[in-house]
């Protein structure tokens, strides 16, 4: 038998505890989420979830981590090139809509930040060059147009049951990022 992480049978279980809190995410938030309703959702056992978990909050927290490990790689990609590095990470997201979708409605989420500030950093310099700023602070609400804009679509396209592809969502998003509004 290997290790307990690579066990399937272990992996099952997380998955159902996974699953079964974003299913309960859905009416309800976080904080009013108990282990027992967890487990009953799950159907499994109080003991079984303390195996793995110490609270609801440890589990939703393996979950954004799950969504960060799984964007990581694409987000050294050069800024120049949105489009080659969004559509990885738009798969990713359609992969786990409902974590994603909690997770980008939530602007203090710590995993939402992870993601953003490598996007930040390679787009200060994009900016300074496309609008002629300096100024650090000017700049931080050109990056907040851009993110929370770019947050909207993907939540929009959550919504919407991610019926376009991602590369149609990739290509709104660099248009108005790279292109801005026609003249």
């Amino acid at each position: 038998m290997s290790g307990t992480k690579d066990n399937r049978r272990v992996q099952y279980t997380m998955d159902r505890f996974k699953d079964a809190l974003l299913h309960i995410l859905a009416t309800k938030p976080l904080d009013e989420v108990t282990v027992t309703e967890l487990c009953r959702q799950a159907d499994l056992n109080r003991g079984t979830f303390y195996l793995h978990f110490q609270s609801p909050r440890d589990l939703f927290e393996r979950i954004e981590m799950d969504l960060v490990e799984a964007i990581r790689p694409y987000l050294t990609v050069k800024i120049n090139d949105m489009a080659t590095w969004l559509v990885p990470i738009l798969n990713v997201i359609a992969n786990q809509p409902q974590a994603a979708a909690i997770i980008l409605n939530n602007p203090d989420s710590v995993v939402l930040k992870k993601i953003t500030d490598p996007i930040r950093q390679k787009t200060e310099t994009s900016y300074q060059s496309w609008y002629g700023e300096t100024d650090k602070s000017v700049l931080t609400y050109y990056y907040a147009f851009f993110i929370d804009g770019a947050i909207g679509v993907l939540t929009k396209w959550l919504k919407n049951g991610t019926v376009e592809r991602s590369e149609k969502i990739a290509a709104v998003i660099e248009n108005v990022v790279t292109k801005g509004a026609p003249h």
